[in-house]
């Protein structure tokens, strides 16, 4: 598919579950969209808080600001809109049924409703992030509430051994975004956080892997097409 008929189908959200995932997984897709004269919304699922813990002088207030701060410079580079910010807190998802978690989701369908928003991308339901698996659960539940089509787009599931064996079933959409290669680099060089040497003296300095950053040289955007809720 080309990018332009990728715009034509829309509008559409990536719904990310940190700020970072939206450059990583489809930020060439939100460049190539707004260059076909589409819109690409964004909303992140958690606050990013919990990738640096008890790092020295980061509090999870300070971390969070710093990766919305981040984030907003990263969609400027790649021209999409003003994101929405849920503010989960990092690495402590509320499940399906839970009061914040039904609350999310009639908030993010009323959203959605008001920008006409047609196709929403999410990170695979496989990915082995808690955060991940719980955004992809959200997602599922706004497509129950509104008439939109969902796909998963694929961060960390690069990493699991089987993932070709676990999605075989699912219908492969393959957008050329090549076009949109430069800004997604360019951006992605804005989630300074996430890339060593912002945050320093956490138990766990999280780091993206090269294997991670690798994602930005593929020139295509592969989304899984999952059946229309009913």
């Amino acid at each position: 598919m080309s990018a332009k008929a990728a715009a034509a189908q829309g509008p559409w959200l990536i719904l990310a579950p940190h700020p970072d995932d939206e450059t990583l997984g489809c930020g060439a897709l939100i460049a190539a969209i707004a260059a076909s004269g589409g819109r690409a919304h964004t909303a992140f699922v958690t606050d990013g808080a919990g990738s640096h813990p008890d790092a020295p002088g980061w509090s999870r207030t300070r971390i969070a600001g710093l990766r919305r701060t981040e984030a907003a410079a990263a969609l400027r580079l790649l021209d999409g809109e003003a994101p929405l910010h849920l503010d989960w807190p990092d690495a402590a998802p509320p499940k399906p049924g839970d009061p914040l978690f039904e609350r999310t989701a009639d908030r993010l369908a009323a959203w959605c409703r008001a920008r006409d928003i047609r196709r929403i991308a999410i990170t695979w339901d496989g990915e082995p992030h808690c955060d991940h698996e719980a955004a992809a659960a959200l997602a599922d539940a706004v497509a129950r509430r509104i008439a939109v089509r969902l796909y998963h787009y694929l961060v960390w599931g690069w990493t699991v051994a089987d993932v070709a064996e676990r999605v075989r079933s699912r219908r492969v959409v393959s957008i050329g975004t090549a076009a949109g290669k430069p800004q997604q680099r360019r951006a992605m060089a804005c989630h300074r956080s996430q890339r060593g040497g912002r945050i320093v003296g956490a138990a766990e300095n999280f780091r993206l892997p090269d294997r991670m950053l690798r994602l930005l040289d593929r020139p295509t955007t592969l989304l899984l097409e999952i059946p229309r809720a009913s």
